[in-house]
């Protein structure tokens, strides 16, 4: 790594093993991740809002 004189960061890849089909599986696999867990950040808000929502949720026997 080397520092610039703007003092930004400069990441300097130096494993040159790493193929580009691996970063965008581990890119792709960090994206879905933070999607699904705002999902479910989102579900339990309304869940906790959304009285309609809080019956059907534990009719159907699923607790949050």
């Amino acid at each position: 790594m080397t520092v610039s004189r703007l003092k930004r960061f400069v990441f300097v890849d130096t494993n040159p093993k790493v193929s580009k089909k691996q970063v965008f599986f581990f890119g792709a696999l960090i994206a879905s991740s933070c999607l699904s867990g705002a999902l479910l950040i989102a579900l339990y808000i309304e869940y906790l809002h959304n009285p309609a929502f809080h019956a059907i949720v534990q009719s159907n026997g699923i607790f949050l």
